[in-house]
């Protein structure tokens, strides 16, 4: 008989350590206590160059550079994923939704509106309740809000087309 033993959660060293070392890996598998805790140090320090960046740079090269950074985490993003058996297009989507709407938005009227010093509101709500933004926001949503679910789901014991659990290890009993 075969059973599947679960090995101890990384902890937080250990486990941006791991995610961390794997940067720009996009196969394989990565458990829950990786993904989680890579994302709380990551969205700190992203938090620390996004307040650094925006006050430095004008809105287009803070913009690229947050995107290039904001990148950092697609790949423990995708092999989170990968450990439910979900494809890596999911996250890559999100990615490419989130760079159209801040190039619409770069492009718009919106950032000189509120970079001047007497910013007219209902220009700038007119640029943000466009179309073209709006259904940009809303598909982003969707998708960031079903990437959320799947990543929060425990990963399958058994291995899967991505790999080996990172988790679950068999054990067999003899019965």
């Amino acid at each position: 008989m075969e059973r599947y033993i679960a090995t101890p959660q990384l902890g937080f060293k250990e486990a941006v350590k791991l995610a961390w070392s794997r940067l720009f890996d996009f196969k394989g598998r990565s458990r829950r206590s990786e993904f989680w805790w890579f994302m709380l140090a990551f969205y700190i320090g992203y938090y620390i160059v996004n307040v650094i960046v925006s006050s430095l740079l004008p809105y287009l090269p803070a913009t690229i550079v947050n995107m290039v950074v904001f990148s950092i985490a697609i790949g423990v993003t995708v092999r989170r994923l990968q450990d439910n058996g979900h494809s890596k297009w999911w996250v890559i989507l999100s990615y490419i939704l989130i760079v159209a709407l801040n190039i619409y938005i770069a492009q718009s009227d919106v950032i000189f509106e509120l970079t001047s010093v007497n910013p007219n509101i209902d220009n700038i709500v007119g640029e943000l309740s466009s179309p073209s933004i709006s259904l940009l926001s809303f598909a982003n949503m969707v998708l960031s809000l079903v990437i959320f679910v799947f990543c929060l789901i425990d990963g399958k014991p058994d291995a899967n087309q991505y790999g080996e659990s990172p988790k679950y290890k068999r054990d067999i009993v003899n019965g």
